[in-house]
């Protein structure tokens, strides 16, 4: 069957959002799978960085908004201008790649494109960047507290539509302009003709799914090539092993905490990575804190006994995907989601930035890591993903997908 789609649909462009890196390098997972089944995929991006030049990628230069600042909306860059430029390049690189199917991930402006072409659209997304994710049910439990959650349910809900309208304002606006009328929340921009789902079920639930929303598991990128710098190799492993990362989202508050927690505590060894827009040497020196812009998390937490993380999606998933408790500071509304979802599955402890000092994240490490409860729930996650391939499930997902649609066209 395989064969016979590629035929058909052959040529794969992929549409990342250049706002995170992780937008990007969750396509080139799928794009590399996709090429090993034989299709010929191409990148329409911002620039033609490091990632896209090692795997030498066909990359068309695109528009898009410069973010630095994730604990705000990241919206806000995107101008009616801006979008109209970033449609305008979109259209330029459909009439010359002249894809069979897009492939985007959180780039809201793929959403227009696609349909002014007529070209199927995937979409990536988080679970919680549904219209089928309810934030009450990670906060009140439906099945203890039924009416409370009914309640809060129906205020949230109503509210959420409203601010998700509110944040697509201008992409509806440029929407109109090529008569696409059914383009108005942002839910709708993110919803592809199939939408793939880069979570596992059991950890972030959705119910009443339309047939066209799939789960594939998360897509973690571990870097261009895994390894560990040697000098982590010989840390010393009598001590207690700490991971600490801001991912590309963090901020130096969550630096300067690590930091006061475990600053010459000769009883902890602590990495720590600062991720893309914080440089290593902002970093105070302290003798048993090593730091790095990015290593492949899920390497080195196979040494750790915990992780200190901003709740991002990707690391999130290396920490369950190893079986290592984690303590979460989140500092924008996803990492506030994963943190409540961690909380939940008992498998770290979220804190709040308010008024938190270095002594609570150390309290909290020691508290996570003695918890006996959260190791047995850690390995049912860390078994679950031992068994999640999540390029290969999105690939496979892709394939059905569009043999459907020719199977449609057919008759």
């Amino acid at each position: 069957m395989m064969e016979n789609i590629f035929k058909t649909y052959k040529r794969f462009l992929l549409l990342p959002s250049a706002i995170g890196r992780s937008h990007l390098t969750r396509l080139v997972l799928i794009a590399l799978e996709l090429q090993r089944q034989g299709a010929e995929v191409a990148f329409a991006f911002k620039e033609n960085n490091q990632i896209l030049e090692h795997y030498q990628f066909q990359v068309f230069p695109v528009s898009d908004a410069v973010v630095t600042d994730f604990s705000s909306n990241v919206f806000a860059a995107y101008t009616p201008s801006l979008i109209e430029q970033c449609v305008k390049d979109e259209l330029k690189v459909i009439e010359a790649f002249k894809p069979d199917a897009i492939v985007g991930d959180f780039r809201l402006t793929a959403a227009i494109s696609s349909k002014v072409s007529g070209i199927p659209y995937i979409s990536v997304v988080d679970a919680c960047m549904t219209d089928y994710f309810d934030p009450v049910d990670v906060m009140i439990s439906k099945e203890k507290r039924p009416l409370e959650h009914r309640i809060a349910s129906v205020a949230a809900k109503a509210i959420q539509a409203s601010q998700k309208r509110t944040l697509a304002t201008h992409f509806k606006t440029v929407a109109q302009q090529y008569k696409l009328k059914k383009l108005g929340s942002l839910y709708d921009f993110l919803t592809g003709d199939l939408t793939l789902i880069a979570d596992l079920p059991e950890f972030s639930p959705l119910e009443n799914l339309p047939s066209n929303f799939r789960y594939i598991g998360p897509l973690i990128w571990e870097g261009l090539n895994r390894e560990v710098p040697d000098y982590l190799k010989k840390l010393n492993k009598s001590k207690q092993l700490i991971y600490a990362t801001t991912g590309n989202t963090g901020k130096e508050m969550f630096i300067q905490l690590v930091v006061d927690a475990f600053k010459n505590d000769t009883s902890y060894e602590v990495v720590l990575t600062t991720g893309a827009f914080i440089h290593p040497d902002a970093v105070p020196n302290a003798s048993n804190i090593h730091v790095a812009s990015f290593i492949p998390g899920s390497e080195i937490l196979k040494q750790c006994q915990a992780i200190i993380h901003c709740g991002g999606h990707g690391t999130t998933y290396q920490a369950l995907s190893q079986g290592v408790p984690a303590v979460v500071i989140p500092f924008n509304n996803e990492q506030t989601i994963n943190a409540w979802l961690i909380k939940r599955h008992k498998v770290g402890i979220p804190l709040s930035t308010s008024e938190l000092a270095g002594n609570q994240v150390k309290l909290a490490v020691k508290k996570a890591i003695a918890d006996i409860d959260m190791q047995k729930n850690l390995q049912h996650f860390k078994e679950r993903l031992t068994k999640t391939n999540g390029p290969k499930s999105a690939a496979d997902e892709i394939i059905t997908f569009l043999g459907g649609q020719e199977d449609e066209r057919d008759r």
